[in-house]
């Protein structure tokens, strides 16, 4: 054990005083803020658990337990915060209105996610060895100030060379002209491994020239001499002011009310959404964020073979959250929010307009109909509530969108945009000799460009507790059934339902399923238990053989959704720490447990899966692609709940 975790020992207490006075949060879930950040690394400090040599992992907010949250209970303001000091990693709490620190505690053989100085020591590193060099002038460079390296995790596949080491191999991209497309003209068949943990580049690798591509792709006007005309603005407004009202962390809006964070690793965290009615707060959702994303790619080459991140667990989405830009990324009316996150150094850092939060009138009606009888009409225009954050990972961007309804549904809409991650190769055209060998794993998206196939997979970690917590999982298959004699049809459908009294994999056969979550202790006046159901637009699962080491990391691509008991502990879908991990954790070991959920607090566990087949028109940015995961009101209404709605007021 290294002497600063020595020092305390295993589970250690220290008393350091009221390092805030006793300050407390205007919510329980509530973000650390900059004095408590402040404050839990200053207390790991004092208590020699920390120094300038530490590197600061996670220092997020300890949850109360959720019956403290739902009955209103004071909670102390707590800190969990992961530490790493070379190759040990160790987990603290800390007090923050007394300054008692537990811990920290030795977290053995794993690796966290990727700090922001380590991409850019392996970059440097790369840009100054010899043998990179060497290989580089080969391929006619004197000089390397045009370059742009990226480091990129490398995975877990069995071999010596990962044992007992931190790794990143780095490839890098000639960048000269270029504007916002730095990743499309690589250098292929070259990349150096670097060991972080000695400070080295442990070797190159290089699989023989490709001519770089000719540049450069830029994404701004002047690239393009086919402009099209400018348009008349189209613009959403609210020219009598917003709907939405946002007091700290807390947005009501219609019919709804519930909390938003930014979370470091999972970006926008949404809790207690709850929907008004009569007089009282129906719980919906008591938590729901991304849990973990698996990208991997489908080229076994050397430079490639590797490839398969963990984008939430290895990078982060709310490190990488970009500011938002008015007009584009959100409407101009949204209301932006800053968010304040720890560095790698424990200190605060402020990310500025990184979510933003908007309504806007879709163009649709939400219901609407017309009598033909009698020329009668009625209806009302379609209104929902955006929550968005937008995480820039390398060459993709991810619009990270929680919608929220006036039906009482709760969307989750995921659009990728950016780049295709491109392999360099010699063929210009399909028309070339030796073209078809170059894109056996991709298509031709540019000259000298192949977008190699990939998939991705976003699992969604949902705590549904509808109407409480006390809940139930329902599955019905829809199968065909032979009408009743007497009538002339032949063939008919209904639901049947499949048990799943204990916790599992969802893996639906041939036939369609409704999934449902229900609250079997409450009766509407219709006599239904109130639910919702989950309603997957994407979920593609893997097909990765399971013993392939990918998806050994990633066995939660197994299955379009999963059904677990509450654990507050529980909530990586792929295990706390994916980098370089051998796999085996997450779900799979969650599921394992055989916890009930019947009439039993349980989480449901979304798997967003679509392949990306590449084509040229992703090149050079890629237009964005919309994913979808539903929560529909099934008997939680005795009605339509849009039926309430006003016509819309008019402007004086």
């Amino acid at each position: 054990m290294p002497g600063w975790m020595m020092r305390w020992g295993f589970g250690a207490i220290l008393m350091l005083g009221g390092l805030l006075g006793g300050a407390t949060a205007a919510h329980p879930l509530d973000p650390l803020g900059a004095e408590e950040i402040t404050a839990a690394t200053a207390a790991l400090r004092q208590a020699g658990a920390a120094d300038d040599a530490t590197r600061f992992v996670a220092v997020e907010l300890v949850e109360p337990a959720k019956s403290a949250v739902l009955s209103g209970q004071p909670a102390p303001r707590r800190a969990h915060v992961v530490l790493r000091r070379g190759a040990a990693m160790a987990e603290a709490e800390i007090d923050l209105a007394t300054g008692r620190v537990t811990g920290p505690r030795p977290i053995p053989d794993v690796q966290s996610g990727v700090l922001l100085e380590e991409w850019e020591l392996a970059s440097k590193l790369t840009l100054a060895d010899p043998a990179w060099q060497a290989a580089m002038r080969k391929r006619g460079y004197t000089a390397f100030d045009t370059l742009f390296c990226a480091p990129l995790t490398v995975g877990w596949f069995g071999t010596a060379e990962e044992q007992g080491r931190r790794l990143l191999r780095v490839p890098c991209y000639e960048t000269k002209g270029a504007r916002t497309t730095v990743h499309g003209r690589p250098i292929e068949g070259l990349f150096a491994i670097v060991d972080l943990g000695a400070g080295q580049v442990l070797r190159v690798v290089d699989t023989g020239a490709v001519p770089v591509r000719e540049g450069p792709d830029r994404a701004d006007e002047a690239a393009f001499p086919d402009l099209r005309p400018p348009m008349r603005p189209v613009r959403q407004a609210a020219p009598m002011g917003g709907n939405a009202v946002i007091a700290g962390q807390e947005v009501s809006w219609d019919k709804w009310r519930f909390h938003v964070r930014l979370d470091r690793r999972f970006g926008p965290m949404i809790s207690l959404a709850r929907w008004a009615e009569e007089g009282r707060d129906r719980m919906v959702l008591y938590a729901g964020h991304a849990s973990e994303m698996f990208v991997p790619y489908m080229d076994a080459s050397e430079a490639w073979y590797y490839r398969s991140y963990m984008d939430i667990g290895e990078y982060g989405f709310g490190a990488l959250a970009s500011t938002l830009a008015p007009g584009t990324d959100c409407p101009a009316h949204a209301q932006f929010l800053d968010a304040v996150l720890p560095g790698d150094d424990g200190k605060p850092m402020t990310l500025p307009g990184v979510l933003c939060i908007f309504e806007r009138d879709t163009g649709n009606p939400a219901w609407r109909h017309a009598e033909i009888v009698d020329q009668s009409y009625e209806g009302r225009p379609e209104v929902e509530l955006v929550v968005r954050s937008i995480p820039t990972v390398g060459n993709y961007d991810y619009v990270m969108d929680w919608v929220f309804t006036q039906r009482g549904e709760i969307r989750i809409d995921v659009g990728a945009t950016g780049m295709d991650a491109v392999k360099g190769v010699a063929a210009r055209s399909m028309a070339e000799p030796g073209a078809a060998q170059e894109v056996t794993t991709g298509m031709l998206v540019a000259p000298g460009a192949v977008g190699v196939w990939h998939d991705h997979y976003i699992s969604f970690r949902l705590d549904l507790d509808v109407d409480g917590p006390a809940n139930s999982f329902r599955r019905e298959r829809l199968v065909p059934r032979a009408a009743a004699a007497g009538t002339p049809r032949r063939s008919l459908w209904a639901p049947e339902a499949v048990p799943m009294p204990v916790e599992g994999a969802v893996l639906p056969e041939h036939a369609p399923e409704v999934w449902r979550v229900v609250n079997p202790g409450l009766t509407t006046t219709l006599g239904h238990h109130p639910g919702y159901e989950v309603v997957l637009g994407h979920g593609a699962t893997s097909l990765l053989d399971p013993e392939d080491f990918p998806q050994r990391r990633a066995a939660f691509t197994a299955a379009p959704l999963w059904v677990t008991g509450y654990d507050p502990a529980e909530i990586h879908a792929a295990g706390p720490w994916p980098n370089q991990a051998r796999g085996g954790d997450g779900l799979p070991r969650f599921a394992a447990r055989g916890r009930p959920v019947e009439n039993a607090d349980l989480v449901v566990w979304a798997t967003m899966g679509f392949h990306h087949l590449t084509r040229p028109e992703d090149w050079p940015v890629l237009p964005t692609k919309w994913h979808r995961i539903e929560l529909k009101p099934y008997g939680f209404f005795t009605r339509n709940p849009a039926m309430t709605l006003r016509r819309e007021a008019r402007q004086p």
